[in-house]
């Protein structure tokens, strides 16, 4: 067995899982669509054109992707709690991630992470830039 087909199977099987459809519809679609009863009688054209079947009903090619963590929580019992979800609202605004944001935070201050910047001047320092680089690209860093 080649190399190719061994792995377009294996792509076929897991874009079968991924949609969720059971073995027993599974075998009705190739029964169906080719009058085979398994995987390993398909030829190459017609794993390539199963796959495209599955594209189309679902985007079954497209491997899951990992969730991505959308917000940093900032307790409330915090004393800067404020400033730095303000901070992290323009972060968004701006387009940056969570990781580029607390990247410049660890070379800038030489803290870890957001959460442990306690530094009043810092942060300060931090929500200037960010107010003038909001407004340097048209954004309104105090929309309400």
């Amino acid at each position: 067995m080649s190399d190719k087909i061994k792995r377009l199977r294996q792509k076929v099987r897991a874009a079968q899982h991924r949609l969720g459809i059971a073995d027993t519809d599974y075998r009705s679609i190739l029964a169906e669509r080719y009058d085979v009863e398994s995987t390993k009688q398909l030829s190459i054209a017609q794993l390539a054109d199963l796959m495209n079947h599955f594209i189309a009903v679902g985007r079954g090619d497209q491997p899951a992707a990992p969730r991505k963590r959308d917000w940093i929580e900032i307790p409330d019992s915090d004393p800067n709690v404020r400033q730095k979800r303000k901070i992290l609202a323009m972060c968004q605004s701006l387009g940056w991630s969570f990781a580029y944001l607390n990247e410049r935070i660890k070379k800038q201050f030489g803290v870890e992470h957001i959460k442990f910047l306690r530094d009043q001047s810092a942060l300060q320092t931090l929500g200037k830039d960010m107010v003038n680089r909001m407004n340097k690209s048209g954004q309104d860093p105090y929309p309400y």
